[in-house]
């Protein structure tokens, strides 16, 4: 019995073939009014490696990969990517042709693990945008893709990474579909800002990895001498220490600034102003009394939980003396 074959989607067939509208790329954009803030992408590492996996795991023959963004909207304009999954497809001459069924159950599945993440839009590898572009870009805009738009994400972005290698770095672009009232038909990419970003936890724990490691190549060059396990690194006191050393950095540039050895930058003042003020101002006492209350409740909790533990251990001894076979058969 023949199996079902997967749901693909692309053009009709040859003789409904017409030949597919220009794409190109937008230099500036109009906005509609002068409140409007400009949409900007944010992309996280994570996302960009998934897509360079799939490109080095691609099939025999394939030029380039297909696949899915997710993430949200943060920050009323700002496109967070958090993640991506490749989707398979075959390109031919002027059609693309895409398994839908795939697509939709790796969606179910992240909606399970994290149901923030929607589907934002799609990515390819490559270092232009091919005519052919337009057939996905279509597809995703629909309800099929589970494409949510919205009022600053009316259409999926497409994200581009080129991947020959050509450069000492990966280029990555993000682009948006622009609608015109010229020609309808006519597909129009506009680039829009995109930045790869990390969180402040994954900083520290990436900070953490090199530190170890540059602990360990100091400790074989010296002799041979046993390299620092990282489970010995304490990462709150190398963090300390950084800080440390950051506030030695802005103490030395305002000290310059006020003897006018080094020309004031106000972008860097502003700064300064706004991490100082985004802390609130609090007593030391107060936070004296804050650790010291904190540190009793985690010293009971260490009290209480070896208490227990003794009093498993004599229950567990207790019931092994009383519940001894006896070997007369009573």
């Amino acid at each position: 019995m023949a199996q079902p074959m997967p749901a693909l989607w692309g053009l009709p067939d040859k003789k409904n073939k017409v030949t597919p509208p220009k794409c190109f790329n937008i230099a500036s954009r109009v906005q509609k009014s002068s409140t409007e803030q400009p949409l900007s992408c944010r992309v996280h590492p994570v996302a960009v490696l998934k897509v360079l996996d799939a490109y080095v795991r691609r099939p025999e023959g394939q030029q380039r990969i297909i696949g899915t963004l997710l993430g949200w909207i943060s920050e009323g304009s700002v496109v967070d990517i958090t993640d991506s999954f490749p989707c398979p497809h075959k390109d031919q001459e002027d059609q693309v042709l895409l398994d839908q069924d795939y697509h939709k159950q790796m969606v179910a599945l992240r909606q399970k693990v994290s149901p923030r993440e929607v589907v934002v839009g799609w990515f390819s590898t490559g270092s232009e945008i091919k005519p052919n572009s337009k057939i996905v870009q279509n597809w995703y805009a629909t309800k099929e893709s589970q494409f949510q738009s919205a009022a600053v994400l009316p259409g999926p972005v497409h994200l581009l990474i080129d991947t020959s290698l050509t450069q000492q770095s990966i280029p990555i672009k993000a682009f948006v579909n622009v609608k015109t009232t010229v020609a309808e038909k006519l597909l129009q990419f506009h680039e829009v800002p995109l930045r790869v970003q990390t969180s402040a936890a994954e900083k520290s724990g990436i900070s953490q990895l090199m530190h170890a490691r540059r602990a360990k190549r100091e400790a074989s060059a010296n002799d041979g001498k046993t390299p620092m396990d990282i489970a010995s690194l304490d990462g709150f006191q190398g963090g300390l220490k950084e800080l440390l050393s950051l506030f030695r950095q802005i103490k030395e540039y305002v000290k310059a600034v006020k003897e006018e050895k080094v020309k004031p930058d106000l972008a860097v003042g502003r700064g300064l102003t706004t991490a100082l003020c985004a802390e609130p101002v609090i007593d030391v006492e107060a936070v004296e009394n804050l650790c010291n209350s904190s540190l009793q409740d985690a010293l009971m909790v260490v009290y209480l939980s070896n208490l227990t533990r003794t009093q498993i251990s004599i229950a567990e001894k207790i019931n092994a003396q009383y519940n001894v076979p006896d070997m007369s058969g009573r």
